[in-house]
């Protein structure tokens, strides 16, 4: 979730309607529905599962894999992401706070971007 918002806010779309679009197609994932939304309102208080517990319980698969000589790619990345928002101070905060780091990374904040809509008449879904 913080990728995708993250590059469309980069791109300067409406981050809202990326989230309407992808949670109404078959990419959605309850993962994406529920964190996405965090990201897009930004809840600097509202902490419902810390950060630091996606680095151990990612850190715990990560273990596992390697002793078990299985790669886990993707979990992996995942893991550095999370480890990079624990970097940025983040662990006490709200999970998706992870969307932190590729704002950091790219300049430009989700929240932030889905107040400024660039859209125009037009640029609907299916528009041409």
């Amino acid at each position: 979730a913080a990728e995708a918002l993250a590059l469309a806010a980069k791109a300067g779309l409406d981050v809202n309607q990326m989230y309407d679009i992808v949670t109404g197609a078959a990419g959605n994932s309850w993962m994406f529905g529920d964190r996405g939304q965090r990201m897009i309102d930004n809840p600097n208080d509202d902490v419902r599962s810390a950060l630091a517990i996606f680095v151990k319980d990612l850190d715990i698969v990560y273990s596992e894999a390697k002793r078990l000589q299985a790669p886990v790619p993707l979990a992996a990345c995942a893991l550095q992401q999370f480890i990079s928002g624990a970097s940025l101070g983040l662990s006490k905060q709200d999970d998706s706070s992870v969307v932190k780091v590729y704002e950091t990374l790219t300049g430009v904040s989700v929240s932030e971007s889905s107040k400024e809509s660039t859209a125009k008449e037009g640029d609907d879904v299916g528009d041409l």
